[in-house]
């Protein structure tokens, strides 16, 4: 018995940009490259909160805060740039009837 073949992703139809600020003394990362691996691991949970799905690999950079929108005011920040999709919206169910208010007039 094989194996399904695992669908692929679909064409990416956004570029996500998420935007973490460096604080000095607050983490646990040494090097740059510490803070770009916790970053990329952060990176879905960001994307989720935002209705979008990473399909495509990362790229990452560690820019002057002070001309990053988004930056807060941080000296230093992580950027991180990936081809993404906008994830399902969650399901709502429609209204039935009229909507009648408990207000009196």
């Amino acid at each position: 018995m094989t194996k399904p073949k695992p669908k692929p992703a679909p064409p990416a139809t956004h570029n996500f940009r998420a935007v973490w600020p460096v604080i000095d003394g607050a983490g646990t990362a040494q090097t740059n490259q510490e803070l770009i691996l916790q970053a990329i691991g952060d990176l879905p949970n960001v994307a989720h909160r935002h209705q979008a799905k990473i399909v495509g690999p990362p790229r990452a950079c560690i820019a002057d805060g002070r001309r990053v929108p988004g930056s807060g005011g941080a000296r230093e920040v992580v950027i991180i740039e990936a081809p993404a999709v906008a994830a399902a919206a969650p399901w709502i169910p429609p209204l039935t009837g009229r909507y009648r208010s408990s207000r009196v007039s």
